[in-house]
C-alpha cells in the first residue's frame, strides 16, 4: 500500500468510500465517533491501542507519549476502549501525535478539552467530549486487533476520517477500494448533473444503477 493510495483515498468523502466497500462485500464503518472540528480530512495508517476493564494486577506498563513517537510520521493512533465513557485523550496528547507527525487521533471513548481539540490542527475523533477519568479501564496491548465503536480495525488499515465520521479499510484491499471508488465518485458528479438539469427518471436511474455494479 503506498503514499499515493492513501493520499487518493482520503481525497474522498467517507461515503463513497463506504459505498466501494459495500461493492466488495467489506465493511469498515465507526458508529458515532465524530470529529472535533467540522472542516477536517484524515487519512493514515492505523496503529493499535487495546483498553479494557480494569484489573488492578499490575499488567503490562505503558506510556502513550513513547508509543506515539515511535510511530511513522502520518499514522493514526485508535484507541478501542470498549466505549468507555472516560475520557482517553485530550489536549496534551493531541499535541504530542501533532509533534510527532501523525495524522490523527481517534478513540471509540471520550476525550477531553474538547474547545482545545477543536482549534488544532491534527484531526481529533472520538465518542464525544466528558471530564470522567479513565481509572476503570487499563492498558492492554499495541497493535493488535481492536474493536472501535463496532469496526475492526488492524494496525496497517487505512482509517479515513471527515465531518460524516470514520472509514476503516482493510490494509491490504486498499488498492482495490480505491479503484472502485474514484469510478464511485464520477458517478456521483454525473448524479449531481441529472438532478439538477432535470434529467428523464431513466437517465437518473441507470446512473443508480451502475453505481451497484463491481468495477472490473
Amino acid at each position: 500500500m503506498s503514499d499515493d493510495t492513501i493520499a487518493r483515498l482520503g481525497a474522498l468523502p467517507t461515503g463513497v468510500i463506504c459505498d466501494a466497500l459495500g461493492r466488495l462485500g467489506l465493511s469498515g464503518f465507526m458508529d458515532g465517533i465524530r470529529p472535533f472540528r467540522r472542516d477536517v480530512k484524515m487519512a493514515g495508517r492505523a496503529r493499535t491501542v487495546q483498553y479494557g476493564p480494569r484489573r488492578g494486577d499490575d499488567g503490562p506498563k505503558f506510556n502513550i507519549y513513547a508509543f506515539m513517537r515511535s510511530l511513522e510520521p502520518g499514522d493514526i493512533v485508535v484507541f478501542g476502549t470498549g466505549g468507555a465513557k472516560s475520557w482517553m485523550y485530550g489536549e496534551n496528547m493531541a499535541h504530542a501525535a501533532l509533534f510527532a507527525k501523525l495524522a490523527g487521533v481517534v478513540s471509540d471513548s471520550m476525550a477531553r478539552d474538547a474547545d482545545q481539540l477543536a482549534e488544532l490542527e491534527i484531526p481529533c475523533f472520538a465518542a464525544g467530549s466528558g471530564t470522567r477519568p479513565p481509572v476503570e479501564i487499563e492498558f492492554i496491548a499495541t497493535d493488535t486487533v481492536i474493536n472501535c465503536a463496532g469496526a475492526q480495525v488492524h494496525s496497517g488499515d487505512v482509517l479515513l476520517g471527515d465531518g460524516d465520521g470514520i472509514v476503516v479499510v482493510p490494509g491490504r484491499r486498499a488498492a482495490e477500494v480505491l479503484f472502485q471508488a474514484e469510478e464511485l465518485e464520477d458517478l456521483e458528479g454525473q448524479q449531481e448533473r441529472a438532478i439538477a438539469s432535470q434529467a428523464p427518471m431513466t437517465e437518473l436511474a441507470a446512473i443508480l444503477g451502475k453505481k451497484k455494479i463491481v468495477r472490473k
